[in-house]
């Protein structure tokens, strides 16, 4: 899948945009029975028949090819997928999709390209600023554009164009709707229209294109079971929906603050993989020279560059997940080691195709934190490091790599063989095929890989991880407020240091309850007249009662009260350590017990 430019003008109330029709690759897909694509047709003809600019045979197919197209688009965003390649517009205006039943999307035979007209809502009306996160409109200014020029800065047509990567609008794909029912294409002006089709490639190098046998498919991972009939960019678009919905906030808090490690077990972060030093066993051996024997002609001549590049990123998808399991079991392989390795990587799960690198190391990193056991960022940028040094110099233990997680994929249940038939063997014949992958082109992908790693940031992830990091800094910061303010307000007394423990430590089991009410505790026992009040007073309020007492010693209600006023200081460290204990206790129990703890008190005097 790899971007294309548009070419777009604005006419009052209207965007016009013109889409070159991407080459066919060399090796074209097996395309459907003729009797398929004919009942696509919107005037019910039989077959394709002759109408302008199609005949028989390799004209059928041409337009075949022209008509395999797949639309999505939003307020202020256009995504067009045609044939092998995808198309991107963000458009400045918001477009007008209130009254867009059908769109007519006219194709020129002869400069091969396709035309869309989209109207646009009103300046006033769509506020220069709608939810795509448009640009508004903006006086061109000739000095500024003579300056840029003169010093070889971007201009502004530059940044609103988007080929500025830092400045360019996130996208909210998930949102935008598909549209493809409601398109139908006119070719060269005429009457005759045709409804766009649905038949794209899977697998290695796209080369795959007949349904699959759905009672193979594991279901529990692959979330695509027609991927023939399901376009890149829709397949990617489920993909971002399924994170989304799986993404869970708290246990990313849990593993942000420390890995969840179990007791005997190394610490993932900690672990440094050996991969020179590998060694392959028989079994793996055996099962290298079976695949070995099924080179395909097509896989010994070199390919395009399209080609090329999807399978390059392929590859280094498989790589990643695989770094992450054997990180995360010390580089020994458990039960769950086939699905981690299946679940970490797109092209598994829903047969993604990917045209660069940074959509690769996002989309790996967005799972990294959705779906494992530790779910951590900078543990997804470590194993995205171990990929490199792999790709530096460890093209045995890959194949190693490669052949293992065939071998599981064969034996779990549920079966993941499908994944050996589209991807697996294809890469293991890939890497160990001299010409198709040399040593300096694995270097070659070392360093882009390393390159694009420095300008991932988990602002690129779109699931709002550091907004959750400020979040959670700030309830640390809370409680350690909270912590600190109870500790300051607590009386210095000896043996203070034992009754906080055993508040911290309730029977009930409700710390942040019974620690943080303290100052309702103490208010509701001052309005109880029946409850004896030496058991809640702190030492402030002991010494002030202390003076009344002298003052007032016929007025006291409580005799046995009274009795203790004139006890030495041992009796009145005891009375204090028992008001801890009924500060510890809910309001409720204070009630309901003061007349034990009072009768306590009475006999500790005594």
């Amino acid at each position: 899948m790899l971007n294309g430019q548009i070419t777009h003008s604005y006419l009052e109330n209207a965007c016009t945009l013109l889409i070159p029709r991407p080459p066919a690759r060399d090796q074209p897909l097996k395309s459907p029975q003729p009797t398929t694509a004919a009942a696509s047709s919107s005037t019910g003809a039989e077959g394709h028949g002759k109408g302008p600019g199609e005949g028989s045979g390799a004209e059928a197919l041409h337009v075949d090819r022209i008509r395999n197209c797949d639309i999505f688009v939003d307020a202020h965003d256009l995504y067009f997928y045609a044939d092998v390649k995808l198309y991107k517009f963000h458009s400045r205006r918001s477009f007008d999709l209130r009254e867009l039943k059908t769109l007519t999307i006219k194709y020129n035979t002869t400069e091969n390209h396709y035309k869309i007209c989209l109207r646009c809502l009103p300046l006033t009306a769509g506020n220069q600023q709608g939810a795509g996160g448009g640009d508004t409109a903006k006086p061109k200014s000739v000095r500024k554009e003579y300056i840029a020029a003169f010093l070889h800065m971007p201009t502004l047509a530059d940044v609103t164009g988007g080929r500025m990567s830092d400045k360019e609008p996130m996208v909210q794909e998930w949102k935008l709707k598909r549209i493809t029912d409601q398109c139908q294409l006119q070719l060269d002006g005429h009457e005759r229209t045709y409804k766009l089709t649905n038949h794209f490639g899977y697998g290695f190098a796209s080369k795959y294109s007949s349904p699959l046998n759905t009672s193979e498919l594991d279901r529990a991972t692959c979330r695509v079971a027609e991927p023939q009939r399901t376009s890149p960019i829709q397949r990617r678009q489920e993909r971002l929906v399924d994170e989304m919905k799986r993404f869970s906030r708290e246990q990313y808090k849990m593993n942000f603050v420390e890995l969840q490690v179990p007791s005997g077990h190394q610490n993932p972060l900690r672990f440094k993989p050996k991969i020179f030093e590998t060694s392959m066993t028989q079994e793996q051996a055996h099962l290298l020279h079976n695949i070995s024997r099924k080179q395909e002609p097509e896989q010994q001549q070199p390919c395009d560059s399209l080609r090329q590049n999807e399978i390059d990123c392929g590859l280094i998808s498989i790589l990643l997940a695989i770094c992450y399991d054997v990180r995360t079991t010390n580089n020994e392989p458990t039960c769950e080691s086939g699905w981690t390795r299946s679940i970490l990587c797109p092209l598994y799960c829903y047969f993604e195709q990917f045209d660069n690198y940074r959509d690769v190391l996002v989309a790996f990193l967005r799972r990294v934190i959705t779906y494992p056991l530790y779910r951590n960022f900078e543990l997804g940028r470590h194993c995205v490091r171990d990929a490199i040094e792999v790709l530096k110099g460890g093209r045995n233990w890959l194949i190693n790599q490669l052949l293992l997680t065939h071998q599981q994929f064969a034996v779990g249940e549920p079966t993941r063989d499908s994944f050996n038939t589209f991807y697996l063997e294809d890469y293991i014949r890939y890497v160990t095929s001299p010409s198709a992958c040399s040593d300096e082109h694995l270097r070659l992908l070392a360093r882009n890989l390393k390159n694009v790693l420095m300008d991932v940031s988990k602002r690129h992830l779109g699931l709002g991880i550091g907004d959750i990091e400020t979040e959670l800094f700030k309830e640390l910061m809370q409680e350690m407020r909270i912590e600190a303010g109870s500790e300051g307000s607590s009386p210095q007394q000896p043996g203070h240091g034992d009754d906080e423990t055993d508040l911290e430590t309730d029977a009930s089991g409700q710390e942040d309850e019974t620690t943080t009410d303290d100052d309702s505790v103490i208010t509701d026992s001052f309005d109880s007249t029946d409850m004896d009040m030496r058991l809640i007073e702190n030492e402030i309020v002991y010494e002030d009662d202390e003076e009344d007492e002298e003052d007032e010693d016929d007025e006291d209600e409580d005799e046995d009260g009274a009795d203790d006023d004139d006890d030495d200081d041992d009796d009145s460290n005891s009375s204090t350590t028992t008001s801890s204990e009924a500060e510890g206790n809910s309001v409720i129990e204070q009630c309901s017990n003061s007349e034990t703890a009072a009768s306590i008190s009475t006999t500790s005097t005594k």
